[in-house]
């Protein structure tokens, strides 16, 4: 299964066609979008995957920034809130769950990290992956030594929550997902499994497609696991 977790910068702006392009040619399985707008934009990458088969739900009606998921596979969406969408996906027996953590730190952003590690805690004995931008990142994830909400990272790895990046990453690829104007790169796109979906793990990897962000499609490279 080819699943795709790819931030496209503020709705995508006027990259839609270039988007929705990279969308379909590598004719990913699953799909989870961040920052995504569900604006005139959007919605015609939503006209365009559905075109081709893929179901899709996406987190915000109101034009807020959010996350979004297209599956070719039949789900059921189970639960929609800001920047939140998580389905189930009766023939996998898979429970995803798409976030955009807020960027900024204080308050909201703790909050909502509450809401991630109480959805893990609950849910980690059932085959589960999380994934999108989570705004976080430990130190050996920032090229200058910096961390930002790392004490929560930490605790959903000790809920039993693997980062996929750590447990098969491609060598060659950039663990760096975004980059500061300054030149300063940053792991700030992740995909978690838990660990009753680790152990039907076999050649799984992950790698991060560096060449988009580096043509500007996107200003983050997307995470692709196959």
């Amino acid at each position: 299964m080819r699943i795709l977790n790819f931030n496209i910068r503020f709705g995508c702006e006027k990259r839609t066609a270039k988007i929705v392009d990279y969308l379909l040619n590598n004719d990913f399985d699953m799909i989870i979008l961040t920052e995504f707008v569900k604006n005139d934009n959007g919605k015609e990458i939503i006209s365009k995957l559905v075109d081709k088969g893929y179901k899709t739900q996406p987190s915000n009606e109101n034009g807020a920034l959010g996350s979004f998921i297209l599956c070719k596979e039949v789900f059921l969406t189970k639960n929609v809130e800001d920047s939140w969408v998580e389905v189930y996906i009766p023939k996998m027996d898979l429970y995803v769950l798409g976030v955009y953590v807020p960027d900024t730190s204080g308050v909201e952003k703790n909050q909502f990290w509450k809401k991630i590690l109480d959805y893990a805690e609950k849910n980690n004995d059932k085959k589960v992956l999380i994934t999108g931008d989570f705004n976080s990142c430990n130190k050996e994830d920032t090229g200058i030594k910096s961390e930002y909400n790392s004490k929560d990272l930490l605790k959903l790895g000790e809920l039993g929550y693997i980062d996929l990046w750590k447990y098969n990453s491609k060598d060659e690829s950039d663990r760096y997902t975004w980059f500061h104007y300054s030149g300063t790169g940053f792991k700030l796109d992740y995909a978690f499994v838990s660990s009753k979906l680790t152990a039907t793990l076999e050649d799984v990897s992950i790698y991060s497609d560096s060449q988009i962000r580096k043509s500007k499609i996107s200003d983050h490279s997307p995470l692709v696991v196959i």
